[in-house]
C-alpha cells in the first residue's frame, strides 16, 4: 500500500473540501438556505402569534368578560377586547415587518457582498 504524503493529502483537502465548499455555497444559500430561512421566518411569526394570542382575542371578542352578561358589561368587554386586538395587531405588524426585513436582507446579502467586492476591485 502506498502511503500518501502530507503534502498530497493537504492538496486533496484544499481542492476537494475548501474549493468545493466555496463553489457550493451560493447554490446552498439560494436552495436549502432559503428553505431554512423561510421556515425560521414562519416560526417567528408563529411565535409572535403565540405570544400575542391574537387568535384567542379574535375568538372571544363577543364573549363578555368576567361573566358580566349585562348590556353594560358586554359593551365594555367588546370595546376592551377590540382595543386589545388593535394594539396587539399593531405589535404583530411591526414584528412581521422586522422579520420580513431580516429575511429580505438575508436573501440580498450575498448579492450585495459580491457587488461590493467587484466594485472595489475595479475602482
Amino acid at each position: 500500500m502506498i502511503q500518501e504524503s502530507v503534502v498530497v493529502k493537504s492538496i486533496k483537502f484544499i481542492f476537494r473540501d475548501i474549493i468545493f465548499d466555496i463553489l457550493y455555497w451560493p447554490i446552498w444559500w439560494y436552495s436549502s438556505g432559503v428553505k431554512k430561512a423561510a421556515s425560521r421566518f414562519l416560526d417567528t411569526l408563529s411565535q409572535a402569534n403565540d405570544e400575542l394570542s391574537l387568535d384567542v382575542w379574535f375568538k372571544n371578542i363577543f364573549k363578555p368578560m368576567y361573566g358580566q352578561y349585562s348590556w353594560d358589561g358586554r359593551i365594555i368587554s367588546f370595546f376592551m377586547r377590540l382595543a386589545q386586538i388593535v394594539f396587539r395587531s399593531i405589535i404583530f405588524s411591526f414584528w412581521f415587518i422586522f422579520a420580513g426585513l431580516v429575511f429580505v436582507i438575508w436573501l440580498a446579502l450575498p448579492i450585495c457582498l459580491i457587488a461590493l467586492m467587484l466594485f472595489n476591485i475595479r475602482g
